[in-house]
């Protein structure tokens, strides 16, 4: 199936001419407010070609590459040039169109709102990037490391960490705050001293209370890091959830009434979501139910518990490549958000290089350049074959992909709800629709 895959999209290349914003049947206006009609119509055109008419085969009743996906791009003047759904909402025989109306579990794309917000409290004073954090988060006063030891009956040792975890830590996950589901050491030192993870479903704080992967700052592992950064965030809002903050600062202010933490208290959401889907060993997809602890959490998880659709968040993309962003100041955006954290002769940084093949190839997109990990997610600091030099990214567990990049004055979005995370037949989609972003991007000017 990757190489069906590949091979359409090689067809692409040697015709990527597609029209430019004035054709009919294109899904380009001069507008933030793309239509519907023009949005979900068909890719029926007998003038499609290029990315678009693979688009098409790719996600047609027959290939099935992927069931469905929404696709959205902006520049800098906050116009929404690109906005398309097509195929379906999941594989079943009688699955509905897909709409750029419909809702994703978003995951780790929850991330990105969850650090804006921490940036928030450091413009505030609130809080400093380097200082303890457990001023504000207690659990971090004395924390402990976890080491794999064969000769201990456990099969680990713990010891006591000699650095202090701070918000540059979480944000950039160098704390060493894992997840549980990504760590056999952590999951066998929670079958030691419990509670068990279905147990501790819905409760941020509790799942992400368990010791350190490393001393902080001297390593780098994808974990639960933003999750205690949702935290940080309610207590310096005496005790305001993360969704009403959310809300108050960046929901309402840009009209995103489309995301939330509960689909219980959203019908409309709620009835609009994608149903997922799972490429089974043969390389088929088959239905897969959405993980049943996004829909029972009691807490709002910053790291992956937000509900939306495309329209909504590409509004956040907006507003950060922006030349009056209003979520944050320019020089925050382009100093921690999307710049590179990780000092060059870490140890840190070459454990984020090592993690390509993992955590990066899931969430991020263009791995093969040189990279950092900024406040907000990767940064390329190298041009890649994919997106340039500058560019933020990162994505959620279903597949879903972002990236903005302020230089060029554009940001994109990929979003689907196919398993598992970084399939080889989405990332190589998402990625030929970014570098089309990029081409259409460039005719723009």
């Amino acid at each position: 199936m990757f190489l069906a895959v590949q091979k359409l999209l090689r067809r692409m290349a040697s015709s990527m001419r597609l029209g430019s914003a004035k054709n009919e049947g294109d899904p380009v206006e001069k507008s933030s407010q793309v239509t519907q009609t023009s949005a979900d119509a068909p890719l029926d055109s007998e003038t499609l070609t290029g990315f678009e008419k693979t688009l098409k085969e790719c996600v047609g009743k027959d290939t099935h590459i992927v069931p469905g996906c929404v696709l959205a791009a902006v520049d800098k003047t906050g116009d929404v040039f690109y906005l398309r759904a097509v195929g379906d909402a999941g594989v079943a025989p009688d699955a509905r169109p897909i709409t750029t109306d419909d809702s994703f579990w978003i995951a780790s794309c929850t991330k990105l709102l969850t650090s804006i917000c921490a940036l928030q409290q450091v413009e505030k004073g609130l809080v400093d990037l380097d200082e303890d954090i457990s001023r504000i988060l207690p659990e971090f006063k004395d924390p402990q490391i976890i080491t794999a030891d064969s000769t201990h009956e456990d099969g680990y040792v713990l010891n006591p960490a000699k650095n202090k975890v701070t918000l540059r830590h979480l944000l950039t996950h160098t704390s060493g705050v894992g997840y549980i589901f990504m760590s056999p050491l952590i999951q066998s030192w929670r079958n030691k001293v419990g509670p068990s993870e279905e147990e501790l479903s819905g409760l941020v704080a509790k799942t992400y209370d368990a010791p350190l992967l490393f001393e902080p700052g001297q390593g780098w592992v994808y974990g639960g890091g933003i999750d205690w950064v949702g935290i940080m965030v309610e207590r310096l809002n005496n005790g305001q959830s993360l969704g009403s903050y959310m809300d108050e600062h960046i929901w309402t202010p840009f009209g995103m009434r489309h995301t939330t933490f509960h689909l219980d208290q959203h019908d409309e959401v709620r009835a609009r979501l994608v149903p997922a889907a799972l490429r089974d060993a043969e390389g088929k997809l088959i239905p897969r139910p959405i993980p049943t602890y996004t829909e029972t959490v009691t807490e709002h998880s910053g790291g992956g518990g937000l509900w939306g659709t495309v329209p909504d968040y590409i509004k956040v993309l907006a507003d950060l490549i922006s030349p009056e962003p209003k979520l944050l100041k320019i020089e925050t955006i382009e100093t921690l958000l999307a710049a590179p954290q990780i000092p060059l002769d870490s140890p840190a940084l070459l454990s984020l290089i090592s993690s390509r093949s993992g955590a990066l190839a899931e969430n991020a997109t263009a791995t093969d350049a040189p990279l950092n990990y900024g406040c907000g997610g990767l940064v390329l600091t190298k041009d890649s074959d994919v997106l340039p030099k500058g560019t933020l990214s990162w994505g959620g567990l279903p597949n879903l992909k972002w990236f903005v990049n302020r230089e060029n004055g554009i940001a994109a979005m990929y979003a689907s709800q196919v398993f598992p995370p970084g399939d080889k037949q989405s990332v190589a989609l998402s990625n030929e629709f970014f570098k089309e972003v990029m081409r259409l991007n460039a005719e723009r000017q």
